[in-house]
């Protein structure tokens, strides 16, 4: 039975830094806050700033509609697929795979 226990704990000590490594698809939910260049912020559903990264992969669309990174709006509801990388100078940052335009925010 305490083995049990310790697998647990265990389980949930590994948890956070086993769910954020390199590689793994984060989703963004929220609304663009703010357009830098090749950067969006989003403030998350939960109220939290996420600064996320575009790059030539990024796919933008908008219901079936592909789009371009200057379509992006701040006030766009925005959900977006990235995974979690190292920039140049061992930085870890978020990078979009996919963001998915709604409709902006009134």
């Amino acid at each position: 039975m305490r083995g049990v226990g310790f697998v647990l704990l265990l389980g949930l000590v590994l948890a956070p830094a086993l769910g954020a490594h390199e590689g793994h698809t984060h989703k963004v939910m929220g609304t663009v806050s703010a357009i830098h260049e090749n950067h969006l912020e989003v403030k998350a559903t939960d109220g939290k700033a996420v600064a996320v990264t575009l790059n030539d992969k990024t796919s933008i669309v908008r219901e079936k509609a592909r789009l371009a990174a200057t379509d992006i709006k701040v006030g766009d509801r925005v959900v977006i697929a990235a995974t979690q990388s190292k920039d140049k100078d061992g930085k870890v940052e978020l990078v979009a795979t996919q963001v998915k335009l709604g409709t902006a925010a009134k």
